[in-house]
This record gives C-alpha cells, structure tokens and sequence, in this order.
C-alpha cells in the first residue's frame, strides 16, 4: 500500500500543475499515516523516493524534549542509506497556525541540569544531521509560524517554500538571550551579516515576501493548496533523479555551510546567559503572557508581541 501510487506521482512530477492537483484527488496519500513513537510527527510516503513529516506537537508545536526524540528516530537511520531511504523529504504542520514552534519555554525558567544540556546535545545532533545526511534534501514547507527554535531548524534545512500564514523570525534577543542553536550563524550564512544583524538584534519578523526577497526562503505562494501542490511537483522531479548526483551536490555546496565550531560556540554562549535575573524575568513574563504557552493572541503575534516586554506592543496580530 505505501507505495501504490509511486508510478502515478512520479508521471505526475512531469506534468502541468492542474493535472498534478487531479492525481492527488485520484491517489491521494495514504489516509492512516504512520506515527513517531511520540506522536510528535506523522508520515506519509507520496513514493518511495518522498516522504512527507508532518509536525503535530502541543498547541504552538513545541522543540521539546518528546520532539527531539522523534526526529532523531528519524533521522538518525537515513545514514544508513538503502533503497528504502527517501531521497526528499519535506516538513510541514498538521497545525494551519503554527509550522514549528519555539522551545518549550518552561525549561528556560529551571536550572542548568545534566538533562537540560542533554536535549541541548540532541538538539545540535539533528540540526547537524540535517546538513550532513547528505543522500536525502530536506524541504520545509512552511505555512504557519516558525519563531525562535522553529525558524532556526527551518533556516538549517536544504530549502524554504512558504505559504500566506507564514510568518518566521527570532524573538530572543529581546528576552536577552540570542538565538544560539544554530539562527545566529545559518542565519548570517543565508542572508548575509547586515542583513542578519538588522533581523536578530531588532528580533524582527520575516513575512513571506520579504522572507523571499531577502533569499531566506525559496519561493512564497499566497495560495496555500499551491504552495502544498508546487512543493510536491518539485520533491517528485528531484526524486525521479539518481541519488549519486543529488549526494555529490549537496556534499560539495555544504562548504556554504556555518563552521561547526561556531555553532558549538554559539550553543554555548546561550547557557552562559540564560540563568540571568534579566533573561529569567523575561522569560517568566513570556510565560505569564503566552498563558503557558498556549496558542492565543500573544502566541500568535509572534514576533512583534514579544515587544509586550517593553510596552510597545500595540496587540496586532499578523
């Protein structure tokens, strides 16, 4: 059954869009996808050589401890490559007003624990590995928001396409933290250091077209049935070619990417302010505000409401 209509979507990769759009409503993916071990994630398999994750964790799809477990299940095999591996693999959300959320901000306001620095090390594990699992191009298909840890995964995955409820940025320089698991450096290597400079330090906000203006994502599409129909028709044409050429190519571009030791570094420099009475304020006032996190007003005005810190927040919600 997982790959009944594999020759279906593969001719379809070929074809002009309205008749892509008529394959799905003929074949469709399959309607029980497979689960994480968490639940965090759910998959589907439009082929055999695409596999599409759809995130589905807590109310704004929380980077938690179940999360990061669940895509180091996932990732960790296709080092491993077989003819099983996909050689596409594209991220989207179950949720229509969150793609991938920020940390579970609860952690921030606990001690520096040897388990806190644990999901830190599994966190630098899968952002690693999706760089250097290099058989299979990951595409995040963003239509939702992506603030904070979200934006910085996104920002590590091989291409960016997003719809009319995208909306990404990096909101911790204004709680006094820095957006030290991997944002501030990919973030510097895809846009440049001034423009990088202008988005992290003023914890500004990306809406789509400026997101494709400024290169951070590939295309936007205010259509949201397009954006999902374009981004398949891409991962198909890719996956209809030999995997040798799609590894080589990102091997050899991946001296684009951010050296390692600055993203350790990085990482680092975060734990080192954290635990400040500033930082710590914030971060309860984040908390008191979000309503522990919960997918209301301030959740989604991410990024401008998290200048509510400083009163300057006039209660907008894109």
């Amino acid at each position: 059954m997982r790959y009944l209509c594999s020759s279906l979507h593969i001719l379809a990769s070929q074809l002009p869009l309205s008749l892509v759009q008529q394959r799905a409503a003929l074949c469709p993916e399959q309607p029980a996808p497979e689960l994480s071990g968490h639940g965090t994630m759910s998959f589907t398999y439009p082929s055999s050589n695409v596999t599409r994750v759809t995130i589905n964790n807590g109310p704004v799809n929380f980077v938690d401890r179940l999360f990061a477990d669940d895509l180091l299940d996932f990732l960790i095999p296709l080092q491993n490559v077989t003819e099983d591996t996909p050689k596409v693999v594209i991220f989207d959300s179950s949720n229509p007003n969150f793609w991938l959320g920020h940390i579970d901000m609860r952690t921030l306001a606990t001690p520096i624990t040897n388990e806190k620095k644990q999901l830190g090390a599994d966190y630098m594990k899968f952002t690693q590995l999706l760089q250097n699992i290099t058989s299979t191009v990951f595409i995040a298909e963003i239509d939702g928001r992506a603030f904070g840890a979200g934006n910085e995964i996104a920002a590590q995955m091989d291409m960016r396409f997003v719809g009319p409820r995208a909306r990404t940025g990096s909101f911790e320089e204004a709680l006094g933290l820095i957006a030290g698991g991997g944002g501030q450096t990919y973030m510097g290597a895809v846009l440049g250091k001034a423009k990088a400079m202008e988005y992290l330090l003023a914890a500004k906000s990306f809406t789509g077209p400026a997101g494709e203006a400024l290169g951070l994502y590939n295309k936007y599409y205010d259509d949201s049935q397009v954006l999902k129909d374009s981004v398949l028709e891409l991962a198909q044409r890719i996956a209809l070619f030999p995997r040798v050429a799609l590894n080589q190519t990102k091997s050899v571009l991946s001296f684009l990417n951010p050296p390692n030791n600055a993203f350790q570094l990085d990482f680092e420099a975060f734990y080192d302010i954290e635990q400040g009475p500033e930082q710590q304020a914030n971060v309860r006032k984040f908390i008191e505000l979000s309503e522990d996190q919960a997918a209301n007003h301030y959740e989604l005005g991410l990024g401008e409401s998290v200048m509510a810190l400083y009163g300057l927040w006039d209660g907008s919600v894109a």
